[in-house]
């Protein structure tokens, strides 16, 4: 009897130590699969799911639109990896920020996340409906590595963590490889210029460029005729944009230490002027486009030249309907004088990022998604996706094969590069209605209005005016604390 309880016994042990043996092969294949990070997102939705006994669980998301046809890939997987459905509600990226600032107030809990640009973070985290992810990721512990220090600065808000970020919209200039290359336009642009053609070293040698290589419809050059008109320059121009690229032409900080405004010195005035100037050599209808119509309107092949999100690189390769696919130069933002020196800074014009609704039900959950969706492995996979607009924006995206599938190893170099450059717009309480006074008075400007001087001390009282309604005290503090974290690249 004695023998054969032994022999049951180690039969026992046997089976229990292959049971072992094999869930350490599926754990271990599942974090090859995955990645540690990803799979503490996974396993802690799955225990919160057990531990709160939630009949079929479901998180809903406030999803900016242009992501509605790359996203649901990976709810889908989501739900099948933790039994969690996700359900989208794509909404604009300019109506998205009011969305999330009547939630501050109606407290209805209908999203539990929301996917939008960081700058509506400030707003947020001081309204209340946002909720610090402190507590969770000290359990589900991240990775932040090789994240450039503005976007993972983002991340923040007054020292606790809002959102996570999976996107580097950090602007950049791309140029028609077939053009540049092109042995008679070279020639000529050497002739007219003295310069060899290529990635412009500043704003001004751009604008060079955009005035030499825009051309008529109907006209003949380099060999070339052109049916339709090839433009100079494009880029973004309209209100609740130009703000996303000032930063660029401005090249510092926008404020002293003390909230005042830095727009009236003749830095601002430059910066204005050069803004304003070249989009003489863009579309006539810039001043209205956003995204929906640059994108497309690029990979027609109607312009030279486009200063824009990264992603439009690897839109105009991905598309369908694209006709320059393989003829783009990716280039690093080219720098602005108007400090003075030449400086180069990458404005971070948008950005994706997620935050969980500190009025939903259940927030750790929403956390865990956001962790797995942002995490190096998942992420990865999200920027190489065909129809996706997320951009390469950490170490961990170099030498990924479906983002250089997407992209081109050359693109990949040149975007991380530029992200040394990266600093963010104004991230502070008030963003929209700062920005917004910047924005109606580049308009002018453009339009022939008022003048780059009259713009500037117009946008000088209405920043005071402004900071001093949110309470000068509070976003002194706020100010200092986002340059400390390196926000902005300049320091004081």
């Amino acid at each position: 009897m004695k023998r054969t309880l032994f022999t049951v016994s180690r039969t026992a042990l046997a089976c229990a130590f292959i049971i072992a043996v094999a869930a350490t092969i599926d754990t271990a294949a599942a974090q090859q699969k995955y990645g540690p990070v990803a799979q503490r997102a996974i396993d802690g939705a799955k225990a919160y799911v057990k531990a709160h006994n939630i009949q079929n669980p479901k998180l809903t998301m406030l999803l900016n639109s242009l992501f509605r046809n790359a996203m649901p890939d990976f709810a889908a997987e989501w739900t099948k990896l933790t039994g969690v459905e996700i359900v989208s509600e794509p909404l604009g990226y300019t109506d998205i920020p009011s969305k999330i600032m009547g939630e501050a107030v109606a407290k209805t809990g209908a999203f539990d996340l929301f996917n939008d640009f960081p700058y509506t973070q400030p707003d947020g985290a001081s309204a209340g409906v946002l909720k610090s992810l402190d507590e969770y990721a000290a359990k589900g512990k991240p990775d932040f590595s090789g994240i450039p220090a503005a976007f993972f600065a983002q991340q923040k808000y007054n020292g606790k963590l809002y959102s996570m970020v999976l996107d580097g919209d950090h602007i950049m200039l791309v140029l028609r490889k077939d053009i540049v290359e092109n042995a008679q336009a070279r020639a000529e642009f050497k002739a007219a210029t003295g310069k060899d053609l290529g990635c412009p070293a500043t704003m001004a040698d751009w604008e060079e460029q955009a005035k030499f290589f825009h051309t008529k419809a109907g006209q003949t050059r380099w060999g070339i005729k052109f049916e339709k008109p090839l433009y100079g320059a494009m880029g973004y121009r309209s209100v609740n944009f130009s703000h996303r690229h000032f930063p660029s032409y401005f090249g510092g900080l926008l404020f002293d230490k003390d909230m005042k405004p830095r727009i009236n010195t003749p830095q601002g005035v430059k910066a204005i002027t050069a803004f304003a100037s070249i989009v003489k050599y863009m579309p006539e209808d810039i001043q209205g486009w956003g995204t929906p119509q640059i994108y497309p309107f690029w990979a027609s092949g109607q312009a030279y030249s486009v200063m824009s999100f990264p992603s439009i690189f690897g839109y105009a390769n991905a598309n369908p309907k694209s006709v320059i696919k393989g003829k783009q130069i990716p280039c690093v933002i080219p720098a602005t004088t108007a400090p003075g020196k030449p400086v180069r800074r990458a404005s971070e014009a948008a950005g994706t990022s997620y935050e969980v609704n500190a009025y939903g039900k259940n927030p750790e959950l929403a956390y865990w998604f956001i962790q797995w969706m942002t995490s190096p492995s998942v992420g990865n996979r999200a920027i190489a996706h065909p129809k996706g607009f997320w951009d390469p924006y950490r170490v961990q995206n170099k030498d990924d094969p479906g983002i250089i599938k997407k992209f081109s190893k050359e693109f990949v170099d040149v975007t991380l590069e530029n992200a040394k450059y990266t600093t963010s717009l104004l991230f502070i309480e008030g963003h929209y209605e700062y920005m917004k006074i910047l924005d109606n008075n580049l308009a002018d400007v453009m339009n022939g209005n008022i003048t780059a001087a009259a713009a500037a001390k117009n946008i000088e009282a209405g920043w005071n005016r402004v900071t001093d309604d949110v309470g000068r005290k509070s976003q002194i503090a706020a100010w200092r604390q986002g340059v400390a974290d390196g926000l902005y690249v300049d320091k004081f």
